[in-house]
Order: structure tokens, then C-alpha cells, then sequence
């Protein structure tokens, strides 16, 4: 299995993780994550790109952050 970014920033599709809530009711709506040290790809497993997804990456402190604002209504 690959970890991380491959030679061209890509993350290979096999370390992604859909969410289980992910789907629910056939909305289509899927979510996968990887996490590979201190970075975090998040990505959208209906825009396959060859053997990946199309992705954001970022650091695990700016998405726990992120998450954190959601939570608490910060950020809508």
C-alpha cells in the first residue's frame, strides 16, 4: 500500500477512507479522508481521477480547526 503524496501530489485512491456516514440515503454526497503524519487529503469519491480522487490537502492542526468552527457554530 502507498502512504502519502505519490511523484506527482497525488494521493493514491487505496489510503483514502470513505466516511460511513457518507451516502446515507443514495444522495451521492461521499466523503473520503487519508492521513498521512502531520497532513490530511480530503476527498470527493464521485470525481475519481485515474487511480485517486481530487482532493485538499491540508495540515491535521488547520483541519482540526476547522472542524472545531463547525462544531461550534463558528463557521457555517
Amino acid at each position: 500500500m502507498s502512504h502519502g503524496a505519490g511523484t506527482d501530489g497525488r494521493w493514491a485512491r487505496d489510503v483514502f477512507r470513505k466516511s460511513s456516514r457518507s451516502n446515507g440515503g443514495g444522495s451521492g454526497q461521499c466523503v473520503a479522508v487519508a492521513v498521512s503524519g502531520s497532513e490530511v487529503a480530503v476527498g470527493d469519491t464521485k470525481t475519481p481521477v485515474a487511480d485517486t480522487y481530487s482532493h485538499l490537502r491540508v495540515s491535521t492542526a488547520d483541519l482540526g480547526g476547522l472542524l472545531a468552527g463547525i462544531k461550534s457554530g463558528e463557521i457555517a
